[in-house]
């Protein structure tokens, strides 16, 4: 059972159980008390007795409290439920230790729609009375609803061992099935059966856990706490008696019959090694012709016969069965797939389209999946595609896929062939291909790394209808976003930006992508930018703003500027973003960095250390600032014991950094620690494959300092080349490295001057 299903699974049934008032054993209900109720225990809410609160003490603020409630209630009375609230607060403002009251400012933060409000007031009472079971169950179904699993555990385990809670009431076998189910949907078996051990004794025992009829029933029928389901349970914790007797109750009560009867007792008896036995049970299903249990059925066949070191006759026995069960579509393709394993291509293929004619959505992803190998091992490329758009459709298996693409680019013929197909299609507006199917042929093409065609087909992709109703529809959009954000992140380091402005100029435009678009344009204003267009960027990064809010996209706009070396309007808009996104402390780092940079750049140092300086001083284990500000010191000669702890501080941290290697082989230059420095430095340059000219430039110095000047020169002349290529030349770079060029002798052509777009 998948996480996402069985959470799907518990929550109906936690809230529906939390929902209910409580019954006598006998069947009979108690009565209503009067108040409201918001689900936090079993029982309608009442009003709180005054009495139940402390007694006030000379000097407390308890008296205080009980007048503060007592003014809430009467608000709550008038239907003034939030000024009621505001009571309540300041009732525990007098007296926090009132577990009376956080218990009932639950109900009303719940009445008002206040959710989280309503967790933080239970988390308190919990925090003041952890034997509270009710309010610790209601708590873990709010965690569950967050998809926090871990958190629920903690709260139920607590309410099972609260020493208020009775160990044969219906609330204990409640907590217990919300227990057992998240371990059953975790895979913690053992845990999970030692819990429902407890939902199914109070099933075989009602009245002995005062477990009424009604909540009997539901129990009984959620499919999560049938006998069949926790059967499945306690066989997988290996506690067959357990199983079995659950498996003979389901079919007594009606939940099974004879047949699923016989498969469930087949696999118990599989488990403990009496294949005879199994055999035997598992005939029975056969011999009803069910068809309830799908491919389960005949994979368990296939065990018995490994069992019975009979493996041989399984073939055989499942031609048996088919020619007894004609329209059985699940056994017809399961024996389509022993034909592919025995390379009886012509036999599979006629069994898979004879079983797909009435397959059920799983038997029929099955099918397509054993076509696609066919159609692979034969080399049928439109067939092929199209099989494995259907077998990805059906469920959004894009791991199964991923094995199918690897294979078919195991072979260089047939991937070409493939990506031909796609691509004839796509130029074909006759052909109607599905979504998947352009899905499938462009994530092939992004593996083989065929970017041309890549982007080619991801266009294709986006022109289809997507549909987005479910899960899979919508899982299969995200991996189409992340296609479209790497390979236009792979044309860009490759310098390819007008590639990169198409595709994602056509992504951001398509509607099924619209919750993407934000992303997109976000890219794309990168796109334009690297390509020196910063015209097109900012009012790409302008309509970005339009859709949405988020603080990135006002950096983003900044940082347009920033690259442009448009520093003055780059410096007023870094200010902007950190006056306005003051708790966005990754953003506010960011401009920072940004302005530490552009005054760095504008020749003022001492501005740009003053900028880091209070960046450490209020962050001082931050990585980037340790080697930024530790550089700095480093290259004016200053401060350099404590650069180079704060360097050695960033380096400890991403020991492969090459800019964190070269800060410590030039603080440890400016030591005089040449021989240590050339170490740094060396890997430093070796990481960036030799393309870094002031790397370079540091390399040359220390060469030159250790009198290996040939090796020096050579670093030096290197650099120049390097930085000269740069669309926007450092020239103070150029001008140092020609200077030390010639004073070692070496005659320095002039550079020509970058070429203007």
């Amino acid at each position: 059972m998948t996480r996402s299903f069985f959470v799907a699974l518990l929550l109906p049934s936690i809230v529906m159980a939390q929902s209910t008032s409580r019954h006598l054993a006998d069947g009979s209900k108690t009565e209503p008390k009067p108040g409201y109720q918001q689900q936090v225990t079993d029982d309608p809410a009442g009003h709180l007795d005054p009495k139940r609160l402390k007694s006030p003490q000379p000097g407390s603020g308890r008296s205080m409290a009980r007048a503060w409630y007592m003014t809430g209630r009467y608000r709550i009375a008038k239907g003034n439920f939030k000024g009621g609230l505001v009571a309540f607060k300041k009732a525990v403002e007098q007296d926090p230790s009132q577990v009376a009251i956080y218990r009932e400012m639950v109900q009303v933060a719940l009445r008002l729609n206040r959710v989280d409000e309503a967790v933080g007031y239970a988390q308190k009472a919990i925090s003041l009375n952890p034997d509270d079971y009710e309010l610790l169950r209601w708590l873990s179904g709010q965690m569950i609803r967050q998809r926090k699993l871990p958190e629920a555990v903690q709260l139920l385990e607590i309410a099972r061992k609260s020493k208020s809670i009775d160990r044969k009431s219906a609330i204990f076998v409640h907590v217990m099935r919300d227990l057992g189910l998240i371990y059953a949907g975790t895979g913690r078996v053992t845990s999970a059966s030692d819990c429902l051990e407890v939902v199914f004794l109070a099933l075989k025992d009602p009245a002995g856990y005062g477990l009424n009829e009604r909540s009997r029933r539901a129990l009984m029928a959620n499919p999560a706490t049938s006998f069949e389901r926790m059967g499945e349970v306690f066989l997988a914790a290996k506690r067959t008696d357990l199983a079995v007797e659950a498996f003979e109750l389901s079919a007594k009560r009606g939940q099974g019959n004879a047949a699923t009867l016989g498969f469930n007792l087949s696999r118990v008896h599989v488990q403990t090694g009496q294949y005879k036995r199994a055999l035997e049970q598992l005939q029975t299903y056969f011999d009803k012709k069910q068809t309830s249990k799908g491919r389960a059925a005949y994979e368990l066949l296939g065990r018995i016969y490994k069992g019975l070191e009979r493996s041989d006759d399984l073939t055989g026995q499942l031609e048996q069965l088919a020619a007894n069960d004609p329209n059985n579509a699940s056994l017809k393709i399961f024996l389509a797939d022993q034909y592919v394993v025995a390379e009886d291509f012509v036999r599979a293929r006629a069994m898979y389209e004879q079983g797909l004619v009435k397959a059920n959505p799983v038997d029929r992803e099955a099918a397509h999946w054993g076509l696609a190998v066919l159609h692979r091992r034969g080399g049928r490329a439109s067939e092929l595609l199209e099989s494995l758009g259907l077998a990805v459709d059906s469920r959004g298996d894009v791991k199964r896929l991923d094995v199918e693409l690897k294979a078919i680019a195991a072979q260089k013929r047939l991937s070409e062939k493939v990506l031909s197909e796609a691509s004839k299609q796509a130029s074909d507006d006759r052909v109607q291909a599905p979504f998947v199917r352009r899905l499938v042929a462009a994530r092939l093409a992004i593996q083989l790394e065929q970017n041309k065609s890549a982007v080619s087909l991801l266009g294709w992709a986006l022109a289809a209808e997507k549909p987005a109703q479910e899960v899979k529809d919508r899982m299969l959009l995200d991996q189409l976003r992340r296609h479209v954000e790497d390979l236009a992140r792979a044309l860009m380091l490759k310098e390819q930006y007008d590639p990169a402005i198409v595709l994602l100029r056509t992504a951001a435009d398509d509607r099924a992508m619209g919750n993407f678009k934000p992303q997109f344009l976000f890219q794309l204003s990168q796109a334009y930018e690297f390509g020196d267009r910063t015209a097109e960027a900012l009012a790409v990064i302008g309509e970005a703003r339009r859709t949405s809010n988020h603080p990135l996209l006002h950096y983003q706009e900044a940082w347009i500027h920033y690259h442009a070396h448009q520093w003055d309007k780059a410096i007023s808009m870094f200010q902007k973003v950190i006056e306005q996104f003051p708790e966005d402390t990754s953003i506010v780092r960011r401009c920072q960095f940004s302005l530490s940079n552009i005054y760095v750049e504008q020749g003022d140092i001492r501005k740009g250390e003053q900028v880091l300086e209070k960046v450490f001083a209020k962050d001082p284990e931050n990585i980037s600032v340790n080697n930024d500000l530790g550089y700095l010191y480093a290259d004016q000669g200053k401060n350099l014991e404590q650069a180079e702890k704060m360097i050695r501080k960033a380096l400890k941290a991403e020991p492969d950094n090459s800019a964190y290697q070269d800060s410590m082989g030039w603080v440890l230059y400016k030591l005089g620690r040449y021989d240590e420095a050339l170490k740094f430095l060396k890997k430093a340059s070796a990481d960036r494959e030799g393309e870094d000219p002031t790397i370079l430039e540091h390399l040359g110095d220390c060469f030159d300092k250790l009198e290996q000047q040939k090796r020096a020169i050579e670093n030096w002349k290197r650099a120049v080349e390097l930085a000269r290529k740069d669309k926007r030349p450092d020239e103070k770079l150029v001008g140092r490295l020609v200077e030390k060029l010639k004073a070692a002798g070496e005659v320095v052509k002039p550079g020509k001057a970058p070429k203007k777009k």
